[in-house]
């Protein structure tokens, strides 16, 4: 169903560029001519670049990428049905009770019906959809959510939502409706943008833990092991001074000043000492 519905949209693709180069601009064939309804599929744009937002989302979480939708008819229209397909690591993990679901291999594909009147010029939206990052996604497993919009009376033409999702299914399953509450719409937040048609894009980014907070951990038990390494070198330097060795300066204070007085002492007791003998032979010998 995956390739078949690619190649759909590749001979839809061509028709149109074809009828847009044989006819003006105004007469452009809408890439769903058989619904009656003139729906534009968008999402919101970044008010600051003007360009259709990216939606990041971590492993694991919910992305919560919204699904516009804008009558550009003339006429109201009354009912909305959204298909919803992502593909690989985006997964549809809420089931809603006005929806269906179908699995075909890596790709999983929501029917929701929605009771709600649109009027010309006017926009709904919903937010989220159930849709959920895996456990273990990587960023090149995911990209977009595609959807396509359509009114409730094409799909009933079609024979219902139920009916249009077991075309979705993979061999030998059928789609299987959701059981939590009912999955909600409303105005969207702000402007939307899109390609023009009934089919969206909404581009989705796996966001991942920055890889420098692990080596900035370390860093205080950096600060102790630089103490220990200016202490040690300090001692033994210290010491060298105090005791005079290894070349270190000599010893000075009052210890020295003390001792140098002894000397003194000394020296001129030894002085008077060799007077008085001097004098003393020399009278004995006379």
């Amino acid at each position: 169903m995956t390739i078949r519905w690619y190649a759909g949209l590749a001979a839809s693709a061509a028709v149109l560029v074809a009828g847009l180069a044989a006819t003006p601009a105004s007469a452009a064939p809408e890439p769903s001519a058989a619904d009656s309804a003139k729906l534009a599929a968008g999402t919101l744009k970044d008010p600051e670049t003007g360009k259709n937002r990216t939606y990041p989302a971590g492993q694991g979480e919910d992305v919560p990428v919204v699904l516009g939708v804008t009558n550009v008819g003339e006429a109201p229209v009354d009912g909305l049905v959204l298909q919803v397909r992502v593909l690989n690591d985006l997964d549809l993990t809420t089931k809603y009770e006005n929806c269906w679901y179908a699995v075909d291999s890596n790709q999983e594909t929501a029917w929701c019906e929605f009771a709600a009147d649109l009027a010309p010029g006017a926009s709904l939206a919903v937010t989220g959809a159930g849709i959920s990052t895996s456990a273990d996604a990587r960023a090149e497993n995911i990209s977009s959510v595609v959807y396509w919009w359509m009114s409730k009376q094409h799909a009933d033409a079609q024979g219902g939502i139920q009916a249009l999702a077991d075309q979705w299914a993979g061999q030998g399953t059928k789609a299987v409706r959701g059981t939590a509450d009912a999955l909600p719409m409303a105005a969207p937040a702000g402007e939307l943008g899109g390609i023009g048609g009934p089919l969206g894009f909404a581009g989705v980014r796996l966001v991942t833990p920055p890889t420098g907070e692990p080596t900035a951990t370390p860093t205080p038990s950096a600060t102790p092991s630089a103490t220990p390494s200016v202490a040690p070198t300090a001692a033994p330097s210290a010491s060298a001074g105090a005791g005079g060795e290894g070349g270190g300066l000599p010893v000075t204070g009052a210890g020295t000043a003390t001792v140098a007085g002894v000397g003194g002492a000394l020296l001129l007791l030894g002085g008077a000492g060799f007077l008085i003998a001097r004098r003393r032979r020399t009278r004995f010998v006379a």
